[in-house]
């Protein structure tokens, strides 16, 4: 007697909650920024859905330190 054939087997879904998993935890740790998140994930998120599956995971939100450059420094000092 023969296993029926699954269509799309659990495992390859498993495996693709587990990359996504981890995609959502080196976003939310500030190691990847949105774009490269997107690019990851091979789909363009709104800032929400992004959002919700940090919340069903349990992730903190991303928080980043600004980056400037010289020139960007002067011009905020100027400004401010």
């Amino acid at each position: 007697m023969t296993q029926p054939q699954l269509a799309h087997p659990p495992s390859a879904d498993v495996a693709d909650e587990k990359r996504l998993d981890e995609y959502f935890r080196q976003l939310s740790a500030g190691q990847i920024s949105h774009r490269e998140f997107e690019e990851a994930t091979g789909q363009e998120w709104w800032w929400g859905d992004i959002l919700e599956g940090l919340g069903k995971r349990n992730l903190p939100y991303p928080t980043v330190e600004p980056k400037r450059t010289d020139a960007q420094q002067k011009l905020v000092e100027e400004v401010f």
